[in-house]
């Protein structure tokens, strides 16, 4: 039975998103022999993230030391398809916007459907805009800009067009999307803060 890696090196060959089939293929070819496998690979501008898809722990560290060598030095390595680890609604959506904003959109997603998961009304809408917005931007990652759009159009269905979100400015954030939106090319972004004025 094969284990399973979500792996993050840091992107210190100035990769981008245009690379991904690349990078997937050479990363391949470089651990098929010790029967590992590289999948789902995106690059962002501080990351090459994957799975990698290995039969023990042993190949996984010849495999990860063979990648390191092409690719970047790791920065996380986390097993993935382990049971859920208990969390507060609250706390999911807070590990949501920093994974988010640190352009880790995939585990952002993650984190944030466990709190969308339990919530209702506007939050739930709110929660499924920025959870669209991140699967986006994780296919944006991969290369995908017409699917990143339509799914950005999707998200920006779902947000709000005012209010405060755990702190997030939603108009600023609708805004952003529309402005992506217009441009018919969407890039990253991060999501905006309300200032505080005490």
């Amino acid at each position: 039975m094969q284990m399973r890696f979500l792996v993050r090196l840091e992107n210190t060959h100035g990769f981008a998103p245009k690379d991904t089939r690349a990078l997937a293929k050479a990363a391949y070819e470089q651990i098929k022999i010790l029967n590992g496998d590289v999948g789902n690979l995106r690059v962002s501008q501080a990351a090459i993230e994957f799975d990698l898809l290995v039969p023990s722990h042993k190949v996984m560290e010849v495999c990860l030391k063979e990648l390191v060598l092409r690719l970047g030095e790791p920065l996380t390595i986390r097993k993935l398809d382990l049971p859920a680890h208990a969390s507060t609604p609250a706390r999911s959506v807070e590990v949501g916007i920093l994974l988010f904003n640190e352009g880790r959109y995939w585990e952002s997603h993650e984190s944030l459907e466990a709190a969308w998961l339990t919530a209702i009304g506007a939050e739930r809408e709110i929660l499924q805009g920025i959870i669209l917005l991140a699967a986006s931007f994780v296919h944006l990652q991969k290369d995908e800009s017409e699917i990143a759009l339509s799914i950005l159009k999707r998200a920006n269905v779902k947000l709000p067009y005012d209010g405060v979100y755990h702190g997030i400015d939603l108009s600023m954030l609708k805004g952003q999307v529309n402005e992506l939106l217009a441009k018919a090319h969407p890039t990253f972004l991060k999501l905006p803060f309300k200032e505080l004025n005490l």
